[in-house]
C-alpha cells in the first residue's frame, strides 16, 4: 500500500521542534508499520511508537483510496497517549 503525507505532514517536518528531535519520513513511516500502540476505533487512525526515552511519536493517518495518508503527527511525553489507547482497546 502506498502512503504519502499532506501537505500539512510535510511542512511540520521541515520545523526546527522536528528536525531537532530527529523526526523525518523514515520514521513516521516505522510507526505506522510497527507501531507499539495503534488506535484503529476511531477514524482517522492513531499509531504511537518509541521515539526516545521520553518522548513517543504519534501519527495521525487515514486510508483513502487504498493509499495510507498521513494526516500529521506530534511527540508526546512517553506514556500519555499509550495508556488511553490500551484503556479505550
Amino acid at each position: 500500500m502506498r502512503i504519502k503525507l499532506t501537505l500539512h505532514a510535510k511542512q511540520k517536518l521541515q520545523t526546527k521542534e522536528a528536525k531537532m528531535i530527529k523526526i523525518d519520513r523514515k520514521k513516521i513511516l516505522e510507526v505506522i508499520k510497527q507501531p507499539l500502540v495503534e488506535d484503529k476505533a476511531l477514524n482517522p487512525h492513531r499509531s504511537i511508537s518509541k521515539l526516545s526515552e521520553n518522548l513517543s511519536l504519534a501519527v495521525i493517518w487515514k486510508v483513502e483510496n487504498g493509499i495510507i495518508r498521513i494526516i500529521t503527527f506530534y511527540p508526546a511525553e512517553k506514556g500519555r497517549y499509550e495508556s488511553k489507547v490500551r484503556q479505550r482497546g
